[in-house]
């Protein structure tokens, strides 16, 4: 669950940050929490990624794999492995340079924001779909009530995220 939080955490730091820097101010911290979350996925990858073996070989194992009574379970361990593919079209994408103070990526076409708008949906879903599990491993009481917030203020991280693609996208192919 310490992944989790340190994920969620230098994700919105960002996230926040990357929108401000493609709206065309300065984020200097952008890289150094960028690198801190790529650690904390990676971390959460391979954890999950053994978790869901095992659950794999419990299931040959035991022989009875009860799929229509996990598809939720299903759906968070799919979409989490989703989020790979644009997230490394967001690594490859990113690697823009600074001119006179302003980032500038080297290419930004059409099918490179609809891969990072995929980026935002994906990470949307599977925040939705994770964060009453999450909220109840950390022990809160009411997840929903927590959930139902942290799934708003994600929402709105989110939505600025995708506003500041579209805006960076407009205003690269304005010049």
């Amino acid at each position: 669950m310490f992944l989790v939080i340190g994920m969620l955490l230098t994700f919105i730091a960002h996230a926040v940050m990357g929108a401000f820097k493609l709206f065309g101010t300065n984020a200097d911290a952008l890289k150094p929490a960028a690198w801190i979350c790529f650690c904390f996925i990676f971390a959460h990858v391979i954890v999950t990624s053994v978790l869901t073996y095992q659950s794999l070989y419990a299931r040959k194992k035991s022989g009875a794999g009860y799929f229509k009574e996990n598809k939720l379970f299903w759906a968070r361990r799919i979409s989490g492995f989703a989020i790979l593919i644009p997230l490394i079209m967001h690594l490859m994408i990113f690697k823009g340079t600074e001119r006179n103070g302003s980032f500038r990526l080297v290419e930004f076409s059409p099918v490179l924001l609809v891969s990072q708008l995929l980026l935002v949906l994906t990470i949307a879903f599977h925040v939705i779909t994770n964060i009453e599990p999450a909220m109840t491993a950390f022990g809160i009481k009411r997840p929903k009530l927590w959930s139902h917030d942290t799934i708003f203020v994600i929402s709105v991280i989110l939505l600025l995220a995708a506003c500041a693609f579209a805006f960076y996208y407009l205003r690269w192919i304005a010049s």
